[in-house]
């Protein structure tokens, strides 16, 4: 009798999760995207749950495997995009992992002689892998998160792989049981437990997502102090960017940066995040931005003019990073300085 109301009820605060993840623009919008996806996915396949359990409903339980496997490549495809420096990096990581999805759908309404828990307990596992595979990643594979807050990100990561072992396990419970034992009571206990179980365990790791990707410099974990060389170093590059003006090549790697200081690429990383708190993709969008707003002070030119001019390819990663360093939208930059 309670298994129901928690699975409707889960479905509800994720929904209200969604939401509030959507209007969060601290996120890139891929981002947000994805994880929003994540959560309605299961937001849906909670509601699926009760419908099936409850009235026994048949479409219900035809549809309920068609969104189970979209939850763990849109979590996947979350945490990837926040590793994609330009808009369009993300298209080639949605078709190669859309796709698949896809045609496993195509297969789950065929009347091929499989049950449609493998291709979920499939899919599921695979993404497990995947997200797992996330875990080395540093601040500097992370362009979208501040260095301090990897351990957040990292945090949730392992919140999530949690959650999809959970559900791997689950599946493999309803997998065997339905091979071995054939009873539906069991099934039926076995696929309520599965729903309501892992959605719980979710809720309770989303209690830390609105702070994942803060902009601000506080953080449960502080940045280490810099060294006299870490200091010296950073200092020659400023100079480099202002004198040069560098950042406007939209190709900038770290490593082009380190070849230029003629010092390893750990050393120039470790500079940047030790005295800035950023990551080399935020250190080097400051002084994008700070060029934008010039422009956007003295000129005439379009906004997505002056957006190419200062090095972003992405009209999506210059607003986001234009926000978050300026509190405004570039349109009401020039609209506020206009005024003045």
């Amino acid at each position: 009798m309670t298994t129901l109301p928690l699975a409707w009820i889960v479905s509800i605060l994720t929904s209200i999760a969604a939401f509030a993840l959507s209007q969060d623009t601290r996120i890139p919008f891929v981002a947000r995207f994805f994880f929003c996806t994540f959560l309605l996915t299961l937001a849906a396949a909670g509601l699926l749950l009760g419908l099936r359990l409850s009235f026994d409903t048949r479409w219900a339980a035809q549809l309920q495997p068609l969104v189970a496997v979209m939850i763990a490549p849109s979590a996947y495809l979350g945490f990837d995009a926040l590793t994609q420096n330009g808009a369009s990096e993300w298209r080639k990581p949605l078709l190669v992992n859309g796709v698949p999805v896809v045609l496993a759908q195509v297969m789950i309404m065929s009347d091929l002689p499989v049950s449609a828990d493998v291709f979920v307990l499939g899919f599921t596992s695979t993404y497990l892998f995947r997200v797992a595979r996330l875990l080395p990643c540093n601040a500097d594979d992370f362009v979208h998160v501040a260095p301090h807050a990897l351990r957040i990100l990292r945090s949730a990561v392992y919140a999530t792989i949690f959650l999809l072992g959970m559900m791997v396990a689950s599946d493999l419970l309803v997998v065997a049981a339905s091979v071995l034992a054939g009873d539906a009571i069991v099934l039926r206990f076995l696929t309520g437990l599965s729903g309501v179980f892992t959605a719980f365990i979710f809720v309770v790791a989303l209690v830390g997502a609105p702070m994942l990707l803060r902009s601000t410099r506080s953080s449960f974990a502080s940045p280490e102090r810099p060294t006299d060389n870490d200091r010296a170093l950073l200092a020659k590059l400023d100079a480099i960017m202002n004198d040069q003006s560098i950042y406007t090549d939209s190709n900038l790697t770290l490593a082009r940066v380190a070849r230029r200081l003629s010092v390893p690429v750990r050393d120039v990383s470790a500079a940047i995040n030790r005295v800035t708190g950023e990551n080399f993709s935020r250190y080097i969008n400051g002084f994008r931005i700070r060029h934008a707003q010039d422009a956007l002070r003295a000129t005439e030119l379009p906004i997505t003019e002056v957006m190419f001019d200062a090095g972003f390819v992405s009209k999506s990663s210059f607003n986001t990073e234009f926000r978050r360093i300026t509190g405004q939208t570039p349109s009401q930059y020039r609209l506020g300085r206009a005024n003045d």
